[in-house]
C-alpha cells in the first residue's frame, strides 16, 4: 500500500488503528492532536511521529484519516479544508454513525470523501492492542474513498464492508446496542452478584463464562430458540422475583428487553398466547 496518511485525533479509536497501520509497514507522516494530554498520549503510542497542531497546516498526504467525536467531525471539516493542498485526494472518518456528508468542505474542494468504522471496541488508547485481523470494517463514501479505504481496511487484516448512508443509523443502532448496552448490562449484573455475596473476582470468572456462552448462543442461532432463563421458560414467578431484586434503576431496562423478547418468542411460536400474557403481566409496572 503506497499511500500516506495523516491522522486527526488521538483519542481511542485514532491511537489504536496508528498503532496497527505502523505495525503494518503503512507510512504515517503526522498526527494532529490539540491538548497536551493527547500530545502526551501519542508520544506514547508513537514515538517519534510528528505532531501538529490545528493551527499548523497539514503535511504533504495522499489520504487523512479523521478519528474524532461525531459531533467535532464537520468542524474538523471546515478546519482542514483551508490547510490541505491538492495532494491530498482521499479523507476518511471513522465513525460508525455520520456519513460522508460530514466532511462537505472537502468535498467541496475536491476531495473524496468517506468513512472507514471498525466493528469494534477500543476500551483504550493505549495498553494492549486490539487485535484486528477478521474485524468487519462498514465503508460508505465517494469511489475513490471507498476504494481507499477498503485497501486499509484489507491491509490492516480487517473485513471491508460497503454500506449506503441511509443504512448506517441502523447499523450503529445495531452496533451500540450489541456492544455499549451489553457493557452496561454486564457491569450491573457484576455488582448484583458482589452485593449477593460473590468476591469479585469471583464473579467476573462466573460473568465471563454466562455471558460468553449466552452471545455465542446467540450468534449461532436462527432466533430466540437458544435463549435460556425466566423468559424462555415462561415462568412469570421468576420474573417478578427478578424485578424485586434489582435496583429501580434497572428494572425498565430489564422490563424493556425482556418485552421484547416476549414478542420475539411469541412470533416465533416458542411461547404461547397464554404463556406471553403471563410473562407480560408480570413485566407491567404497578400503578
Amino acid at each position: 500500500m503506497h499511500s500516506q496518511w495523516f491522522l486527526v485525533g488521538a483519542g481511542r479509536c485514532g491511537l489504536q488503528l496508528l498503532r496497527a497501520m505502523r505495525r503494518a509497514g503503512i507510512v504515517v507522516v503526522g498526527a494532529e492532536v490539540r491538548s497536551p494530554r493527547g500530545r502526551a498520549r501519542l508520544r506514547r503510542a508513537a514515538p517519534g511521529l510528528p505532531a501538529f497542531r490545528p493551527s499548523q497546516p497539514v503535511p504533504e498526504a495522499t489520504a487523512i484519516l479523521v478519528a474524532v467525536p461525531d459531533s467535532a467531525i464537520p468542524q474538523c471539516a471546515e478546519s482542514l479544508a483551508g490547510r490541505i493542498g491538492e495532494s491530498t485526494p482521499v479523507v476518511l472518518h471513522t465513525s460508525g454513525l455520520a456519513t460522508a456528508a460530514a466532511l462537505a468542505p472537502l468535498r467541496a474542494m475536491g476531495c473524496s470523501v468517506g468513512s472507514l468504522h471498525p466493528l469494534v471496541s477500543f476500551p483504550t488508547a493505549g495498553g494492549a492492542a486490539v487485535p484486528l485481523p477478521g474485524v468487519a470494517a462498514a465503508i460508505e463514501g465517494g469511489d475513490q474513498a471507498t476504494r481507499v479505504a477498503e485497501r486499509l481496511a484489507r491491509a490492516l487484516g480487517m473485513r471491508p464492508f460497503k454500506l449506503s448512508p441511509a443504512a448506517k443509523p441502523r447499523y450503529h443502532a445495531g452496533a451500540a446496542l450489541a456492544a455499549n448496552m451489553t457493557h452496561v448490562l454486564v457491569t450491573t449484573a457484576r455488582t448484583l452478584l458482589v452485593q449477593a455475596g460473590l468476591p469479585s473476582r469471583l464473579a467476573r470468572v462466573a460473568l465471563r463464562r454466562l455471558v460468553c456462552g449466552s452471545v455465542e448462543a446467540a450468534l449461532t442461532a436462527r432466533g430466540l430458540e437458544r435463549l435460556t432463563g425466566p423468559i424462555a421458560r415462561a415462568d412469570a414467578g421468576a420474573v417478578l422475583s427478578d424485578l424485586r431484586a434489582l435496583p429501580r434503576t434497572a428494572r425498565p431496562i430489564y422490563r424493556a428487553v425482556a418485552s421484547l423478547a416476549v414478542a420475539e418468542l411469541k412470533a416465533q411460536r416458542l411461547v404461547n398466547e397464554k404463556q406471553a400474557q403471563r410473562l407480560l403481566a408480570a413485566l407491567t409496572p404497578p400503578s
